[in-house]
């Protein structure tokens, strides 16, 4: 007799107690275009194979769901990981995630081939048609970090040794356990269309699909700037013996967070004044344009490039793009104001050509100041500028790169700076911070202490503002002249100080619980740094406040 009520999209259904959720999703498979992969329960991320005892609110998620694709893209890191070792008897380091694929090094003292990556996929395939159940272990904390020192993956026993959790959930795959920090999906089954892509040195592309595609169009357009930016900040990590979180917060429990904020700082500044270095030496260079996505700090970017490109003999003007937003009343507004902004056409781009063209012209000219009080442009004479002779103009947004902005002048001269966090540290070799996550958490922090927003309210429209940089900012990147990495080693330690209390403010009822959990989760394995010590230049002190560089 059925005697447990489940509530599905606001319906009441009756089962049987202890039937599994992947029992109940199949009452439901018709509603998802793929198979049902997970499912949360009152709001928390779950497994299929658990079973329900109580009353409760189930939601059920397939691959085209951010949940859902999160929980693929761990069930395919562990698949790959558990062929690696089979066929090279070696362990994999997880690096980054990079063009819609997941960038990785095989930790092994051969040199591989394309014949060695097949074996792999060849592999990877014969686990998932064998439909192999992973299954999830709890286990206390000692015994995760002896099994681990045992079997020589002192990455995770060093990471675990910084947790508080008296227990924690492992994975089985066959003969391997493993460690992740999220659900996995219950079968190897469900891990059924990839890619893995060579790119030469021992290093390798995980493709996960996009929009389902078949496994031999999960095809990548490898961006050698990003590669190569991500293997300079993993080079730097590796000189200053930072790889994983465990080494910075043996440095942070000993008191030595100073030397390393210092460090990460003085790297960052140089990094920077190469690059202004780089385009002095080009006398055509007469607009530099910086972009890059939400939260990657462009702000404080463009000030201090303004500063060193003084120091060079430049008198620089900036230009956010945000003094050229249309008056309001212009605007075709979409349900979330926040949301438009973001898109070109919120933009005077007709006005923006022809300031930047009378200027470079030698004409003086009134720019214009965005009053968002009002929404409307501003034209003040105090705005009045002129370009001069050894003038150059730096241009600040979200579409900077696009062309309609600067259809008027020349590509000679213009100088294009992306500006990303590249975060290459790692919890340990399977798991590392998302640069996704970086900004994300940089964003709850900047919104709570401008606007007052909940971590709830920023969480609630981060997967639109994500779709939106996917089709609006991120297909520029390759048009770059040089990646800048916004991120420090440091900051996710001085970001848990102010990000952690707002995110234990989303309740368990609250559909933003899960990811708001997820994020907590990742900050167990970071110890908090103070923040007195950040310099008042830091990219970190645009969001956490406190900057030198104030906005008008």
């Amino acid at each position: 007799m059925a005697n447990l009520k489940i509530t599905y999209k606001d319906n009441v259904y009756e089962y049987n107690a202890g039937i599994s959720l992947l029992d109940i999703s199949k009452d439901f498979k018709e509603n998802y275009k793929k198979d049902i992969i997970v499912a949360t329960v009152d709001n928390r991320l779950t497994s299929l194979e658990k079973k329900i005892n109580k009353d409760s609110v189930v939601d059920f998620f397939d691959v085209t769901n951010i949940l859902g694709r999160r929980t693929y893209i761990r069930g395919l890191c562990f698949l790959f990981v558990k062929a690696v070792k089979e066929v090279l008897k070696c362990d994999v380091k997880i690096m980054y995630f990079i063009e819609k694929g997941i960038y990785c090094e095989l930790l092994t003292n051969n040199l591989i081939s394309e014949v060695t990556i097949e074996k792999i996929k060849i592999k990877m395939r014969e686990l998932k048609e064998a439909n192999l159940p992973i299954n999830k272990l709890m286990v206390s904390r000692i015994e995760a970090i002896d099994y681990f020192s045992k079997t020589n993956q002192k990455d995770k026993a060093s990471s675990l040794r910084y947790i508080s959790n008296s227990t924690i959930s492992l994975y089985r795959l066959d003969d391997s356990l493993d460690y992740f920090y999220g659900i996995l999906p219950c079968k190897t089954g469900y891990i059924n269309n990839f890619n893995l892509k060579y790119i030469g040195e021992n290093k390798v592309i995980l493709l996960p699909p996009i929009s389902y595609l078949e496994d031999e169009k999960l095809r990548i357009d490898k961006n050698e700037k990003s590669l190569n930016e991500i293997n300079v900040q993993a080079k730097y990590l590796e000189n200053i013996k930072i790889n994983y979180s465990s080494d910075l917060n043996k440095l942070i429990s000993t008191g030595e967070f100073g030397d390393v904020i210092r460090m990460s700082e003085n790297i960052q500044n140089s990094q920077l004044l190469n690059i202004a270095d780089n385009i002095s030496k080009n006398k055509d260079i007469k607009l530099v344009l910086l972009t890059g996505a939400v939260a990657s700090g462009k702000y404080t970017t463009s000030k201090k490039l303004v500063s060193y490109l003084k120091w060079k003999g430049y008198e620089p003007i900036l230009i956010s793009m945000n003094d050229f937003y249309l008056d309001l009343k212009d605007r075709l507004l979409s349900d979330d104001e926040s949301l438009h902004l973001n898109k070109i056409d919120a933009y005077d781009t007709n006005l923006f050509n022809k300031k930047i063209s009378e200027l470079l012209d030698g004409k003086e000219v009134i720019l214009p100041k965005y009053n968002f009080e009002d929404g409307k442009q501003q034209f003040k004479e105090e705005n009045k500028v002129r370009f001069m002779s050894n003038g150059i103009i730096v241009v600040e947004g979200v579409h900077a790169f696009n062309e309609q902005l600067t259809e008027m002048i020349p590509e000679k001269n213009k100088y294009k700076i992306y500006i990303s966090p590249i975060t290459p540290l790692n919890i340990d070799n399977h798991n590392l911070f998302k640069e996704t996550d970086n900004r994300l958490l940089r964003k709850i922090v900047l919104e709570n202490k401008k606007g007052g927003k909940s971590a709830s309210e920023t969480l609630k429209t981060w997967e639109q503002v994500r779709q939106k940089e996917e089709e609006f900012i991120i297909p520029y990147q390759k048009q770059a002249d040089c990646i800048f990495n916004s991120s420090l080693v440091y900051e996710l330690g001085v970001l848990k100080t102010y990000a952690e209390p707002l995110l234990f403010s989303v309740l368990e009822n609250d559909i933003n619980y899960d990811n708001a959990q997820r994020l907590i989760n990742i900050f167990r394995v970071i110890l908090g740094i103070p923040s007195e010590e950040v310099p008042g230049d830091s990219i970190i002190r645009e969001f956490i406040g406190q900057s030198c560089y104030k906005k008008d």
